[in-house]
């Protein structure tokens, strides 16, 4: 019999109650148009089964610890083994302390490493820090005549101190009676020794806090003295925690020679004590290891002067620096009165516009005058000036919010700053004596710091007997990451900052160091943000989980990935109600021939994503950026043609995000919208005078909220509710436009406050949430639900599709053209009411879209895209180039980063990034039309194109 999972009727969702059957251990690829059904029979169904069975076999305590699914509509699966899903979703949800190493187990490995094998100095002075016993101590204070080690002449002269406490001068003076006790006679304090006895033993005043150490013995040093000395040095560790100090005079005019000796970890040079490594010391999640300016982050929050002074063709007296217009009244009043003195003494014109004051004075305005002494008044009744130092508006801006007692105002300034590099840890985050420790010449910082590939020639070149295991776990690991394209990520990247894609194809590396077998992954779109250059990388890696023993099932729509499927499953034929069937199933072959499947034909070649209008050429106005160099990028200069369509391709890792996202769209949200980002770095940005305003659309979700949903994004319920509120009935009751919110009182059920579900705390376990008994599941209380237009509620309007509200709402052109708009993106298929957490991320992007399409054209805008094509079929990427190329021929500008061949045909003009990722990248190695990129010899799009 063969091996199979055995699907029979499943209804979840749009599901159409199919059944299915998958072979095991083979690729399995399942395909679709977007909204299909897809991820709701590869997550929703098949994998959500297999987690319920998982999770009923464990114990009460351990289910309620994990997340709870509710069983999926579906008569029976049959066949399943255990199952993982690695869903393409950014790592937003994550902590901002996670990075590439920690979520992928390469972190856990590494502080094994350096905390067993790494040799640790003394962040002070560099000093080795060794952990000596007695007998070494001795050695470096006499000398071992069989080893011929030296140590200090003879007849030299030796104080043995321990160190005993720091304290105030009444707790020490407490302390001296025991001390007498103890039969001791002498003591240091501050460096200088004096007698128990001596009446001028701790006078009053002076520092607040003594260092007091006891004089042990006083020897001469000579061969027969060596067992007194041990003796002393072993009653000095036990008053001194393991710690003494023995002074040295080996002549009588010579001076006293400090030698710190300890039975601890301590440096050899200066004597201070460490703690013994340990895998949390190399741990920025865990206090021992944190650095503890920044806790770990590697950031802090800082002033930006870019943000503090907004609005350069402002003069200072007319508000250039726009945080000190925040405070009390005294406060604003005090800073213009100082700012003022300033100007009369530096001195500097307060009415020039602060774009025109020399580069030297705006420099010492908002970061002080070092040195150098002004003369200011500090109190209105003050008439005599103090002199005093011009700190800089900066640093009183800090001040300002460590002292202030207003939540308000703090929040407010926060505006006004940005996450800076933590200057005590430099980003690497550990505190110093972390850093210190290097392991054949590297610090695990630096290992942190190094890109994939170089981190994996790092360990391949290390030999450490003993510790094979921990280096072949790093090995595979970091070779995996690098073999699926991901080999330009540095290890310290922020996990939260990757895309779908990245993020996905690093646990998928977790997954393959694993080494399971017998287990059914589920993957969406493992090869979103891959170029087609590394796509077939990701292929031989699947294709090893499948040859181990594994299925491997996949929901995808690149045609690479479906070529190589051992078995086809397409749903369809069309999204929403329209789809949810089985359209077809077997080999790609077969779908070739079959006439229901529209991917057969998109792989056959018989339909292609066309072009709707014609192409256009540059007209001589251009977006120039010249210099850029953040990141990667090795000092480029580009320009991005206005009013064309402007694709940016390159290989993974090649500078595309930084140089689109990073630098263009944060300059011009900076400029256009007044977006309190700071670009990367670059010397020049040219031509956003082209432009009204800029719409950057990325692939976030639109809202984390339920109650968020593609009506209330669009706006389409604000019109909905007005509807409503303009029925006979609803003025006859006097209901406005509110009465029909679910997030306000008055309309909404008040038993579930417009949730339409009642949570239920189990205690022990996990939530249980049950359908409103007072509104079932409506959200409205009695009264709203018996209004109606068209025999419809409002409850029952936001369960309609986009298709049928369209139908409903003809007559009401307002509401209607925005409904046929998300039908122009292809979201006709999606409900007014749909959840926004349900949405993914190509669905998001297009109701974003969407919007930006229903406002009036009156403007000029610039469009950024991040890989729009995500999540789509060739069907809905040609809804989306229709849409693209409707937006350019109202006069907008559209620049987009994609990978996808098809898109990239279709461009007016194309921006190609590389040869490589990492730093073999960050170069312009083609700029122009489709037709000349055949000619770009280093372009790796263009030999694929």
């Amino acid at each position: 019999m063969e091996k199979a999972i055995r699907v029979k009727g499943a209804r979840v969702h749009n599901l159409k109650g199919i059944d299915i059957t998958i072979p095991r251990e083979k690729l399995v690829v399942i395909t679709g148009v977007s909204g299909s059904g897809k991820s709701s029979l590869a997550f929703d169904t098949i994998f959500a089964e297999g987690y319920r069975k998982f999770l009923d076999s464990l114990s009460t305590r351990a289910r309620q610890l994990m997340d709870q699914l509710d069983r999926p509509e579906v008569d029976y699966i049959e066949g399943l083994t255990p199952v993982v899903a690695i869903e393409q979703r950014t790592g937003g949800g994550t902590s901002p302390r996670s990075t590439v190493a920690s979520i992928t187990e390469i972190a856990d490995y590494a502080r094994l490493l350096w905390a067993l094998c790494g040799e640790a100095h003394c962040p002070k002075d560099g000093g080795r820090i060794v952990q000596q016993s007695l007998d070494d101590c001795l050695e470096r204070i006499m000398g071992n005549p069989v080893r011929q080690a030296q140590g200090k002449p003879e007849g030299s002269r030796l104080i043995i101190l321990a160190p005993y406490m720091q304290a105030k001068t009444s707790v020490l003076r407490g302390e001296i009676p025991h001390l007498k006790q103890k039969g001791y006679l002498r003591v240091r304090i501050d460096g200088e020794i004096f007698e128990l006895e001596d009446p001028d033993l701790l006078q009053a005043g002076g520092v607040a806090e003594h260092q007091m150490d006891l004089v042990i013995d006083r020897i001469v040093l000579r061969p027969d003295q060596r067992s007194r000395l041990a003796d002393s040095l072993e009653l000095a560790f036990r008053e001194g925690d393991n710690r003494a100090t023995v002074l040295i005079q080996e002549t009588r005019d010579a001076e006293w020679e400090a030698l710190p000796v300890s039975q601890h970890l301590c440096c050899e040079t200066c004597g201070t004590v460490y703690p013994p490594l340990s895998p949390k010391l190399f741990s920025w999640d865990h206090p021992d290891g944190a650095c503890p300016d920044c806790g770990g982050l590697g950031e802090a929050l800082a002033f930006s002067p870019e943000l503090v002074v907004p609005d350069p063709s402002k003069s200072t007296q007319k508000g250039a620096i726009k945080p000190w217009r925040l405070g009390s009244r005294r406060m604003i009043i005090d800073r213009n009165a100082r700012l003022k003195q300033l100007a009369e003494q530096y001195p500097f014109d307060p009415k020039m516009p602060w774009s025109e004051l020399p580069e030297q004075v705006r420099h010492d305005i908002l970061h002080g005058t070092g040195q150098r002494e002004f003369l200011f008044k500090t109190k209105p009744g003050n008439r005599k000036p103090e002199p005093m130092q011009w700190e800089g508006v900066l640093a009183d801006l800090v001040r300002s919010r460590r002292e202030t007692s207003s939540d308000g105002l703090r929040n407010r300034l926060l505006a006004y700053q940005t996450r800076s590099e933590c200057p005590e840890c430099r980003g690497a985050r550990l505190r110093d004596t972390a850093r210190a420790v290097k392991l054949q010449g590297h610090s695990y910082p630096e290992f942190m710091q190094c890109s994939i590939r170089e981190a994996l020639r790092m360990i391949e070149s290390m030999d450490l007997k003993g510790f094979e295991e921990a280096l072949n776990g790093l090995r595979s690991r970091l070779r995996f990451l690098d073999e699926v394209g991901l080999h330009y990520l540095s290890l310290d990247r922020s996990y939260a900052s990757l895309s779908g894609g990245e993020a996905q194809r690093v646990r998928l590396g977790t997954q393959v160091g694993m080494g399971l077998v017998g287990v059914t992954y589920i993957l969406d779109e493992p090869t979103v943000g891959l170029h087609p250059a590394n796509t077939k990388e990701l292929l031989v890696t699947l294709r090893d989980l499948q040859e181990q023993g594994n299925s491997v099932i996949v929901v995808e729509h690149d045609s690479d990935v479906i070529a190589a499927a051992d078995h086809l499953i397409e749903i369809g034929p069309g999204a929403g109600e329209a789809g949810g069937e089985l359209i077809y199933e077997g080999s790609l072959e077969g779908a070739i021939a079959s006439k229901r499947s529209r991917t057969g034909s998109f792989i056959s070649g018989r339909e292609s994503v066309c072009r709707p209008v014609p192409l256009k050429q540059p007209d001589g106005e251009w977006v120039e950026i010249k210099g850029a160099h953040e990141h990667n990028l090795k000092d480029v200069d580009v320009r991005f043609p206005v009013g064309l369509l402007t694709v940016v391709s390159g290989v993974s890792g090649s500078g595309k995000s930084t140089l689109v996202n990073g630098i263009l769209g944060k300059a011009a949200a900076f400029k256009l919208n007044r977006a309190k980002e700071i670009p990367g770095r670059h010397r020049s940005l040219t031509g956003l005078e082209h432009f009204d305003k800029v719409v950057r659309v990325d692939q976030n979700p639109i809202g984390r909220s339920p109650r968020s949903n593609p009506a209330t994004f669009t706006k389409i319920f604000d019109d909905l509710r007005k509807v409503f509120a303009m029925t006979a009935l609803a003025k006859v009751r006097g209901y406005g436009p509110g009465r029909f919110s679910f997030n306000v009182r008055g309309g909404r059920c008040e038993r579930c406050q417009g949730d339409g579900v009642i949570r239920m705390d189990m205690q022990f376990l996990s939530d249980v949430y049950a359908e409103c008994p007072s509104c079932h599941g409506h959200r409205y209380n009695r009264e709203t639900l018996e209004v109606r237009f068209k025999g419809l509620n409002i409850a029952d309007v936001l369960e309609l599709s986009v298709d049928e509200a369209v139908s409903l709402f003809a007559a009401q052109p307002r509401l209607c053209r925005k409904l046929e708009t998300l039908q122009a993106v292809g979201l006709g298929y999606i409900r007014l009411g749909q959840p926004a957490p349900t949405l993914s991320g190509g669905e998001a992007q297009r109701l974003k879209l969407s919007l930006e399409l229903g406002k009036g054209q009156y403007s000029r805008n610039l469009y950024i895209l991040d890989e729009p094509t995500t999540g789509l079929h060739w069907i809905d990427i040609q809804h989306l180039m229709d849409l693209l190329f409707k937006l350019r021929e109202q006069g907008h500008t559209l620049v987009m980063i994609e990978h996808n061949l098809d898109v990239i045909r279709l461009a007016d003009w194309i921006v190609d990034l590389g040869p490589d990722g990492g730093d073999a990248g960050g170069e312009i190695v083609f700029a122009g039309p489709l037709h000349d990129i055949k000619d770009a010899k280093r372009s790796v799009t263009g030999r694929h194109v």
